[in-house]
């Protein structure tokens, strides 16, 4: 197929918009140091303590599993310096995303090559831009490499496994994708990725200590303010109603009458919602869904319901969505659109007005309204496509928004 000169043309376009996009990102990363890198100065300090093989155990800001201790004590060798090195190893995560969207669809469309062909790569290099500097400048494009490999890999379960669980061993959410398996082969992705994890956790006690020490942080975050549960807190403050936020954990956080209530009921909506997924995949009747599709309506309900949300969150979703739009079946690709959008808002929000939203004012909260409202349509079409394919050629405003493209 790359003998073809018009894939050979589309590919080097594709190379040249994310070359161009990634050298803005890495420019406006140092070139505004001050908004963007504070976490990667944080992550430096870690990198220190673990080159002399301990984790940053009783560090409040410590709240990711073992495996990232690896990764930042590699950022501290692959660079003068860990924060260089940091973003090294993010831009070539950001690299080895695209190439495996790339070869994903190149190996799907090889019988029917278009430009359309390449949607899934270029919904990747649309949607980092869109995402801002925060995508090199937190942790979260790893697991997210991994996530989309176990998505690529479906037809291979021990190999999805593999990868889901090494992602599982950087973050927690990349185990969702392992839903995204026909019920026929999930029991082997789910014992290569149990394997993954418990292996690569054993390695790792064996090189440092306390890599479990973030099991013991997760329980105690509350309300963030960029969540979906504080949406009427931020519209409240917004019409007058003062507001308490508080810095905890990294994150602000509301702290008012219903917020620990608020949080609580989005959390178990989650669980109920992702539980009704998995049994749904566990009965066969997920079969005819795209795997895509699948796992974008589980990180959408996992994002959607969390307490967090933080900005960087959108990378899990850009990725996910872009991995999506390679199959062919997806019935999602106008979704991967809209999350772009909402991609972008984010951006707009943090950090430029991250400051009026602390305040709740409602220029704030009006981008913040638009934000999570493209988030929940989003969640919400993504799930009745994924429970009710059927019932969605009934739903006109859903079917709109789940026609493939």
């Amino acid at each position: 197929m790359l003998r073809d000169p018009t894939t050979r043309r589309s590919i080097a376009r594709l190379l040249l918009a994310w070359t161009a996009t990634r050298a803005l990102l890495v420019g406006a990363t140092f070139g505004l140091a001050e908004y963007f890198l504070p976490d990667v100065y944080l992550y430096s300090t870690w990198t220190i303590l673990l080159d002399e093989r301990q984790f940053p155990v009783g560090d409040a800001f410590w709240q990711y599993p073992p495996g990232a201790g690896v990764l930042f004590a590699l950022s501290g060798v692959v660079g003068p310096d860990p924060i260089i090195g940091f973003v090294v190893l993010a831009v070539l995560a950001d690299a080895a995303i695209l190439a495996l969207l790339t070869a994903a669809s190149l190996r799907i469309h090889r019988d029917r090559y278009s430009p359309a062909s390449m949607r899934g790569p270029w919904a990747w290099v649309i949607g980092g831009i869109a995402v801002g500097p925060v995508m090199l400048s937190r942790f979260d494009l790893f697991p997210t490499l991994f996530a989309v490999a176990a998505l690529l890999l479906v037809s291979r379960p021990w190999l999805s496994g593999i990868a889901a669980g090494v992602g599982g061993l950087l973050k927690v959410w990349p185990a969702l994708i392992l839903l995204a398996l026909p019920r026929r082969s999930l029991w082997r992705g789910v014992a290569a990725a149990l394997a993954t994890v418990a292996i690569g956790t054993a390695l790792i006690a064996a090189w440092a200590q306390g890599g479990v020490s973030f099991l013991g942080e997760q329980g105690e975050r509350g309300l963030q303010l960029e969540s979906v549960g504080a949406l009427p807190f931020v519209i409240a403050g917004a019409l007058g109603q003062p507001q308490e936020v508080v810095l905890r954990y990294g994150a602000f956080e509301i702290v008012m009458p219903g917020a620990t209530t608020a949080g609580l009921v989005i959390t178990a909506l989650g669980i109920g919602l992702i539980g009704v997924i998995a049994l749904q995949r566990l009965r066969g009747r997920l079969e005819s869904v795209a795997p895509g599709d699948v796992a974008l309506a589980l990180v959408l309900v996992s994002v959607a319901t969390s307490r967090v949300f933080s900005p960087q969150y959108s990378v899990w979703i850009v990725g996910i969505a872009a991995a999506a739009s390679v199959d062919r079946r997806s019935r999602l690709r106008t979704v991967t659109i809209l999350l772009v959008v909402m991609a972008a808002l984010t951006s707009v929000i943090f950090p430029w007005l991250y400051g009026s939203l602390i305040e709740t004012t409602w220029y704030a909260a009006c981008v913040q309204l638009a934000r999570i409202g493209l988030l929940l349509t989003c969640t919400i079409t993504a799930v009745a496509v994924v429970l009710a394919p059927n019932a969605v050629d009934r739903m006109p405003v859903i079917r709109g928004l789940a026609r493939p493209l």
